[in-house]
C-alpha cells in the first residue's frame, strides 16, 4: 500500500516541478549548469587565482557541487509538507510517504546534477579527474545526506511553528558564504576556523576536495563530527515527525 502511495506521489510531484512536457525537466538540469556557470564566469573576470591545482574552474565545481546538491535536497525535502499537506486528507496518505517521496525524488535528482555537471565541464575542455573517484562520490552522497537531515529537521518543525521555513530559507545563503567554496578553510585564521567547523557544509566540501585534489591536505575536516550531525538531524527529524503524526 505504501509503496504504490509513495509511487503516486512521486508522479505526483515530478509533473508538478517539471511540468508534462520536457522543457520543465531540461529546465532543471540547466539551474545548476547555470549556478556554476555565474560563478565560474565571475571567478575568471576577477582573475582570482586557484588555491588547489591549476585550473581555478575545477576548484569552483568541487566546492559549488556539493552545495548545490545539499541545497536542493535541503530546499525541497523542507518544503515537502508545505506543498503536499492537502494530500493527507486522501485515505493511507501518511507524512512519512510525502518525505519519502521528496527523498527519492531527491536522491534521483543529485544523481542526475552530478552527471550532467561533470559532463559539461568534460565537453568543454576541463579534465574532470578525481584523485580517488569513490571518496568523491561519496562525499556527494554526504552532501546529499545533510541535505536529507537539516530538510526533514525544518520540514518536520514548519508543522508546529510555520516561521520554521523561513530559518531553513535563510540558512541556504548562509552556507555559501561560510561552506568554504571559494576558500579553503586551512587558510583561515584560527578563530574563523573554530566558527565555520561547526558549519557541516564546509566538511562536505573540504571531504570532496581531499578526495578530488592528491596535492591537497587538510588538518580543518572531521568525519566524525559530519556523521554526528547527519545521523542527529535525521533522528531527530524522525522523532518529531513521527509525534507530529500522532497528534494530526
Amino acid at each position: 500500500m505504501h509503496a504504490r502511495v509513495v509511487g503516486a506521489v512521486i508522479m505526483r510531484d515530478l509533473q508538478t516541478r517539471f511540468g508534462a512536457g520536457y522543457f520543465g525537466f531540461l529546465l532543471g538540469l540547466l539551474m545548476p549548469l547555470g549556478h556554476l556557470g555565474i560563478v565560474i564566469t565571475v571567478s575568471t573576470l576577477i582573475q582570482h587565482a586557484s588555491p588547489i591545482g591549476t585550473d581555478r574552474p575545477i576548484f569552483l565545481m568541487t566546492g559549488v557541487l556539493p552545495f548545490i546538491i545539499w541545497l536542493y535536497s535541503h530546499r525541497q525535502i523542507m518544503t515537502t509538507l508545505s506543498y503536499n499537506r492537502p494530500l493527507l486528507f486522501f485515505p493511507g496518505v501518511d507524512i512519512f510517504d510525502l518525505f519519502l517521496s521528496r527523498i527519492v525524488i531527491e536522491l534521483l535528482n543529485s544523481t542526475i546534477i552530478v552527471i550532467v555537471v561533470i559532463s559539461a565541464m568534460t565537453i568543454v575542455g576541463y579534465d574532470v579527474h578525481a584523485y580517488k573517484w569513490p571518496d568523491f562520490i561519496y562525499g556527494l552522497i554526504l552532501a546529499w545526506a545533510l541535505g536529507l537531515g537539516t530538510g526533514l529537521f525544518f520540514g518536520s518543525l514548519t508543522s508546529i511553528m510555520p516561521l520554521a521555513i523561513m530559518f531553513g530559507l535563510i540558512l541556504g545563503p548562509l552556507m555559501w558564504a561560510t561552506s568554504g567554496i571559494f576558500f579553503l578553510p586551512d587558510g583561515l585564521p584560527e578563530s574563523l576556523q573554530k566558527i565555520l567547523y561547526f558549519n557541516p557544509l564546509s566538511h562536505v566540501v573540504d571531504g570532496v576536495r581531499l578526495s578530488y585534489f592528491s596535492e591537497y591536505s587538510s588538518d580543518f575536516f572531521n568525519s566524525t563530527f559530519l556523521y554526528i550531525f547527519i545521523v542527529s538531524a535525521i533522528a531527530v527529524s524522525l522523532a518529531l515527525t513521527a509525534a507530529i503524526r500522532r497528534v494530526a
